[in-house]
């Protein structure tokens, strides 16, 4: 995509079809739709990840109250909720 960017979803799937599908990569830039395709999975993704991170905070109780009571705790959790989404989408998009 040379200068542009299209976020860290658009960007992981970029470099998946660079290596896994370099038929469709071809054919998308050599159509100019590269850009669009890519910023197409970027809004797509940018959304499941809050989705899935608002899902797991609710379920494990990352909430203001916590924030209130132990803000330390809350950082740290999610922390690591944000990882796991990352972790799980990343794989869902180099597949």
């Amino acid at each position: 995509m040379g200068e542009q960017f299209c976020g860290v979803w658009g960007h992981l799937r970029e470099e998946y079809l660079k290596a896994n599908k370099p038929e469709l990569y071809k054919l998308l830039v050599e159509k100019d739709e590269l850009e669009e395709y890519l910023t197409g999975d970027q809004t797509a993704y940018s959304t499941r990840a809050e989705k899935m991170a608002e899902e797991l905070a609710a379920e494990r109780g990352v909430n203001e109250e916590l924030y209130k009571s132990d803000s330390l705790e809350w950082i740290l959790t999610t922390e690591k909720i944000q990882e796991e989404v990352h972790d799980k989408l990343k794989k869902e998009i180099q597949h």
